[in-house]
């Protein structure tokens, strides 16, 4: 490409308007995603890492063009805070920084993973999903199927009557976006950091780094060392997790449909334990996702024939070191809740509690690191796992359906919903985790 036509490029894309210049952004990922689809193997052929290297380009100069007029804005006053009617105020309002402005975008709008922090409600909203009713939620929709009564959720009832199929209940997009994001505050892989990956089909690819060039010095006129960027990518499937839930119907009848979520945060909880356990320790045998531990490329360190008892926290030392080695960040340790209390049980030979050395990450307890695991002579094992945990993808359908069993649990004057919820695990980079085994606290 001459210098010329990357002049004419960049000229462009500097006089485009902040929406336009989003609107590109979004194309060119898009361009990008479709060159990793074409690729069968994960690998791109020349044609298509020239294309890619033009995509980079133009994305690393729409990012300082952002960069710049955000610095621009801070030296006038911080977005959000400037009156009406000054010059930038045609132009917030075109880029949506201004409620009802023709050219307002969402924020979650095409992405294809979320933090912790984003909720995968906003993320339906953002991407076109059916708003939130006016009437009714999530336990107000089970109350209805159970007893009929659907006062005060009248909108509620008119969806799931249009999408109720051979005895179960589609439930509505936005009160499965509101249980799914319940379930993942309940959950302590989220709660370390996992990445959400919401599926709008039953697979997803989403593109990796796998392998990048160094920089190289050079002498005058000599060429430059080709330093290529390697991708693959990772595929999600989702996978059916089914999970029982029985309630007593008294809580239906007698509950005020206004006291909250307390049916929603049942389901919530057992979905949360299932997520948890599976993204640890899941086989990858059908139908199971694979987790972590049996994830090639994760490393495992083994503590004796029989496992030992933890005396200090250099193990948990040593596992951070270990990823740090291969050049990521962690930033939790998973344990089970018993390993939470022998750490806090140390003495030394004093009988003085230890002191958590500085610089020790949270640790996270969860039921679902077992303490019964047999190591050679020991049946009392458990295990550690200790990660950049962003590294984690948890993809989940943005919905789920109901089943509601009318006779099975009549005799106890108990209800009980089949939920049924499609998912599946992914480690987008196994050098970014480590997990002790054998450990005996």
């Amino acid at each position: 490409m001459t210098i010329d036509v990357k002049h004419a490029i960049f000229d462009r894309l500097r006089s485009m308007s902040e929406a336009e210049a989003a609107a590109e952004r979004d194309r060119l990922l898009g361009d990008a995603r479709t060159i990793l689809r074409r690729s069968e193997d994960g690998k791109l052929d020349r044609d298509d890492e020239d294309t890619f290297t033009d995509i980079e380009r133009d994305l690393e100069f729409l990012a300082h063009r952002h960069q710049s007029v955000e610095r621009m804005r801070a030296t006038v006053g911080q977005p959000g805070h400037w009156e009406a009617g000054t010059p930038f105020d045609s132009h917030r309002r075109a880029c949506g920084e201004i409620p009802g402005g023709p050219g307002a975008r969402a924020a979650l709008r095409g992405a294809q993973t979320l933090t912790r922090d984003q909720s995968l409600s906003d993320w339906c909203r953002d991407n076109g999903a059916p708003q939130q009713t006016t009437t009714g939620g999530f336990d107000q929709f089970l109350r209805g199927i159970v007893t009929g009564d659907w006062t005060g959720a009248e909108e509620i009832r008119a969806l799931s009557e249009g999408t109720a199929t051979a005895g179960g209940h589609l439930v509505p997009t936005p009160l499965a976006a509101n249980v799914i994001d319940l379930a993942r505050n309940a959950s302590q892989v989220f709660a370390a950091g996992a990445t959400t990956v919401p599926m709008t089909a039953q697979t997803l690819k989403i593109p990796r780094l796998v392998g990048e060039g160094a920089p190289a010095w050079r002498n005058e006129n000599a060429p430059v060392t080709t330093g290529d960027l390697s991708f693959d990518a990772v595929t999600f499937s989702a996978k059916s997790l089914d999970r029982l839930v029985i309630l007593s119907r008294e809580l239906f009848e007698d509950s005020d449909p206004s006291a909250g979520d307390i049916i929603s945060q049942s389901f919530a909880a057992q979905l949360a334990l299932e997520l948890d356990r599976v993204a640890l320790r899941g086989t990858g045998t059908a139908p199971e996702p694979r987790g972590i531990l049996n994830t090639a490329g994760v490393t495992l360190t083994a503590h004796g024939v029989a496992g030992t008892a933890v005396g200090n926290y250099d193990w948990l030392l040593d596992s951070a070191g270990t990823v740090f080695g291969n050049n990521f960040t962690p930033n939790a340790h998973i344990t089970a809740p018993r390993t939470v209390t022998s750490l806090q049980k140390l003495k030394d030979l004093q009988g003085n509690y230890l002191t958590a050395p500085q610089g020790i990450l949270p640790i996270l307890p969860t039921k679902q690191v077992p303490t019964n695991l047999t190591v050679g002579a020991s049946n009392d094992c458990t295990e550690v796992y200790t990660a950049q945990w962003n590294l984690l993808g948890i993809g989940i359908r943005t919905g789920f359906e109901i089943r509601f069993l009318t006779e099975r649990y009549a005799d106890n004057q108990q209800v009980a919903f089949l939920a049924h919820l499609r998912a599946d695990v992914q480690v987008l980079q196994p050098g970014a985790f480590v997990v002790d085994t054998g450990v005996r606290a």
